[in-house]
């Protein structure tokens, strides 16, 4: 018999969802902009500390209200909303 193997579960950074790591989408700061600029990882090229986030516009919103990357991150950042939502594919809340 072969076991099944298991994704890692990962958990949202707005919402707190927790899932498998394909249902969400992983960011990294760039750290040649200072402060730390978030970005969206493509890939596994990116290494170093991340954070996971929900492909909806709500929990977008939610992590920036409650400072939720800066927390994540560990450190002062700069988010570009607008080009994170643009690589999220933002499913719109119903």
């Amino acid at each position: 018999m072969s076991e099944a193997v298991s994704e890692p579960e990962r958990q949202c950074i707005g919402c707190g969802r927790r899932g498998p790591q394909s249902g969400f989408v992983r960011l990294t700061l760039d750290q040649e902009v200072l402060p730390g600029r978030v970005v969206v990882a493509s890939g596994k090229e990116r290494k170093g500390r991340g954070a996971y986030l929900c492909r909806r516009k709500a929990c977008l919103d939610r992590a920036l209200h409650r400072r939720a990357f800066q927390r994540a991150f560990r450190t002062q950042v700069t988010v570009a909303e607008e080009e994170i939502a643009a690589a999220l594919d933002i499913v719109d809340d119903v």
